[in-house]
């Protein structure tokens, strides 16, 4: 038989299986596409939001009413329900409110998402890529919180910046006053 012999080939119709595929796929690429969370230079994902409220040297209010508490630091506890604020509460409350009130920050979650407390667990980040919680550290204004477990990619900074704070003296590593 020669190629002029053989008869022109037809196209059947979609059957509703195929159909339904097809537009499941069309679906999930417009999904990954256009609704997928940004991702950091690390390769993980970031949500963006505002900050409405600062309540203490590691929780925040988001303008979405979610509480966050920033992961792998310990703030001085400020002192609610009649208790006095520890040292350091203060100027750290007040640190981290001058960096993050009203402003968009980048909330990286890991795993778990929340706190016993109905808290979101998370690393923040300012739009430009900066990491608050390490910010924090180096600033002396919190302790690192690593009983936890820390990230692998995150691990070394942190450590890092408290060791910076306690050779230079500052924040919580100053010489005590008499």
């Amino acid at each position: 038989m020669g190629a002029k012999d053989q008869k022109p080939r037809t196209r059947r119709p979609l059957t509703p299986a195929t159909a339904a595929m097809l537009i499941f796929v069309v679906l999930a690429v417009v999904r990954i596409a256009v609704f997928r969370p940004e991702l950091a230079s690390d390769g993980k994902p970031r949500s963006k939001a505002v900050v409405q409220h600062v309540i203490d040297g590691d929780t925040f209010v988001l303008d979405d009413e979610r509480h966050v508490r920033m992961l792998g630091i310990d703030a001085p506890e400020a002192g609610f329900r009649g208790k006095l604020p520890e040292p350091f509460a203060v100027e750290a409350t007040n640190w981290l409110r001058t960096q993050i009130e009203g402003r968009e920050v980048e909330l990286r979650i890991d795993y778990p998402k929340t706190d016993r407390y109905g808290r979101t667990l998370a690393w923040v980040f300012e739009p430009d890529g900066t990491l608050v919680n390490q910010q924090m550290l180096l600033a002396g204004r919190v302790k690192l919180l690593a009983a936890f477990g820390l990230p692998v990619d995150l691990e070394p900074a942190l450590r890092q910046a408290e060791s910076e704070a306690r050779i230079r003296k500052i924040g919580l590593w100053a010489p005590k006053r008499k």
